[in-house]
């Protein structure tokens, strides 16, 4: 006798998993009235495209809490016995409050006791990470490939203003006008190791910048470096403006005697410029804002300065592209043994008490052809 081949229905017009997508009840749900249709766990499956299992689940869950139990169920644990206590992730939500740091700045800092890891997970959690902005349009933008060029070859060079309301607190802020310091710091920083040469000025004006990048390079020649130097900066008039003639006749006759180059970033890319932007939000966090108060005078500022240079230098740790927390004089060494610790001790020098010809008086040009005796557009008052 010959066996009746199984009835196979037709499949449901949407499967279990698309009806799942859209609602895990109601997908449970479809479920339970196909197979209250057919009578059958197989047939149900494959009416709905799905597998056995999923529709004994949905039975089951149905038989033991009704139509509540063909929700989705919490997947947490019961337990948790190596779980965070409150009290360190409150102090982990505070200090990221506090300092704004990273997971290793807060761990290393501000002596949280948690590894970098557990206060990551932490911060995520509680939705304490900043939002990232989009940094580009439609276009992927460039990466320097900084990991291939020589140390304290490539600087990044900028323009800070110390006197800032939005980074100084009001005591600090009063201080420093109490006391006249110096309004501007300027910053050469190394790509490729991180080292800091630092500058500051009462006057945002082109001599002072130019005196600062002169400086740091008869500094590296008298320390035996002697490759070429390049220093980034934006389109500001303190670097020598816009004018293409201008930064020609600069490079010509300044830079170019002295092994040295002058390049602009990318108009519209202050990207190009990340990594000497984002040491000043370190130098308002862990030098001006605690310290500037303790400084009377514009002598005791620049000797201040001078240890906070050398402590960026020599002994802070640093965990940026490349760096792995490493110091930026170690990462100078680890490429080129030959450099020396001397190297890294620049002394912050006040530009506005310098001469441009007591440091151009060997390059074969006098300085008022260039014009450099005339001040830029923005002057301190």
């Amino acid at each position: 006798m010959r066996r009746r081949r199984p009835r196979r229905h037709a499949p449901a017009e949407i499967t279990y998993a698309e009806l799942r997508k859209l609602n895990p009840a109601a997908a449970r749900q479809k479920a339970l009235e196909v197979y209250q249709h057919l009578r059958s766990i197989r047939a149900t499956a494959r009416a709905l495209a799905t597998t056995r299992n999923v529709v004994r689940k949905a039975l089951r869950r149905f038989r033991d809490g009704g139509p509540a139990g063909l929700t989705d169920r919490s997947r947490r644990p019961h337990r948790s016995p190596r779980q965070t206590s409150p009290a360190l992730e409150a102090l982990v939500v505070a200090a990221r409050r506090r300092h704004g740091y990273g997971p290793l700045r807060l761990h290393r800092d501000a002596r949280v006791p948690l590894s970098p890891w557990t206060i990551r997970n932490i911060v995520r959690r509680r939705g304490l990470r900043p939002k990232r902005r989009k940094t580009w349009r439609g276009t992927r933008r460039r990466l320097y490939v900084w990991e291939h060029k020589n140390p304290l070859s490539f600087f990044q060079t900028d323009l800070k203003v110390v006197l800032d309301r939005k980074a100084l607190p009001p005591d600090v802020y009063a201080h420093h006008q109490r006391a006249a310091l110096p309004l501007y710091q300027w910053t050469a920083c190394c790509v490729r190791t991180r080292m800091r040469f630092l500058a500051y000025s009462s006057e945002k004006t082109m001599k002072n910048g130019l005196l600062f990048m002169m400086l740091v390079v008869q500094w590296l020649r008298a320390h035996a470096i002697h490759h070429r130097v390049s220093f980034q900066t934006d389109w500001g008039d303190e670097f020598g403006g816009k004018s293409p003639r201008k930064l020609a006749a600069l490079d010509r006759r300044f830079f170019d005697p002295m092994g040295a180059v002058l390049l602009r970033i990318r108009k519209g890319r202050t990207t190009d410029n990340a990594i000497v932007e984002r040491s000043h939000r370190s130098d308002d966090e862990e030098f001006y804002a605690p310290l500037l108060t303790r400084f009377a005078n514009t002598e005791a500022f620049l000797l201040g300065a001078f240890r906070w240079q050398s402590q960026w230098n020599l002994r802070r740790t640093h965990f940026g592209r490349h760096m792995n927390g490493s110091r930026p004089l170690d990462r100078a060494r680890d490429i080129d043994d030959s450099i020396k610790r001397d190297v890294a001790l620049f002394p912050p020098l006040l530009l506005d008490r310098l001469e441009l010809p007591e440091l151009a008086k060997h390059l074969p040009l006098t300085v008022d052809r260039v014009g450099l005796h005339v001040s830029a557009h923005y002057r301190a008052t």
